[in-house]
């Protein structure tokens, strides 16, 4: 996972403020980037970037609740059924904690959502891991097991304005 330049965190021992975050995000000519823009202890906001594929094994997140919204493409999500939901430029998906899914970028070019979570980051769930796939045990988002392509930027940027 990056981190943005500009990404704005607030820890638990802050003063409380308003922060700037920028969405500006490279553009993949292959694999997917998620990168980290704002988080506070119990919301984080990450953009990704998909040139293909997507989170492509069917997995779950024990301590968040999460959404998905698409600002460039289009991808489709499924549950451990099979059942799909389309998701469209400017429509977004809800996933309770608990909730198995998987998406993929079914659009032409690069797929760039807003992924944000909420809930307790980092606490261990009766001491498992937090994410976890159809087998109940852990699967990391960044691994082959995952089909986790190396990434390879394109040198061009989604929102580049924003600095």
């Amino acid at each position: 996972m990056q981190t943005s330049a500009t990404a704005a965190k607030i820890r638990a021992e802050d003063k409380p403020k308003t922060q700037l975050f920028s969405l500006k995000t490279p553009y993949m000519k292959q694999g997917r980037v998620t990168q980290l823009v704002a988080e506070t202890p119990n919301l984080w906001i990450h953009t990704k970037i998909n040139a293909e594929g997507g989170e492509n094994e069917i997995h779950k997140h024990l301590n968040e609740d999460h959404a998905f919204i698409v600002l460039e493409g289009q991808m489709s999500v499924f549950d451990e059924n099979g059942s799909e939901i389309e998701v469209k430029q400017y429509q977004g998906v809800m996933i309770p904690k608990g909730a198995y899914y998987r998406y993929l970028n079914t659009g032409e070019g690069n797929l760039v959502v807003i992924r944000v979570g909420a809930g307790t980051r980092g606490q261990q769930q009766v001491g498992q891991e937090t994410r976890l796939g159809a087998n109940g045990k852990p699967l990391d988002s960044g691994t082959p097991e995952n089909r986790n392509l190396p990434p390879i930027e394109s040198g061009e940027f989604f929102a580049e304005s924003a600095g």
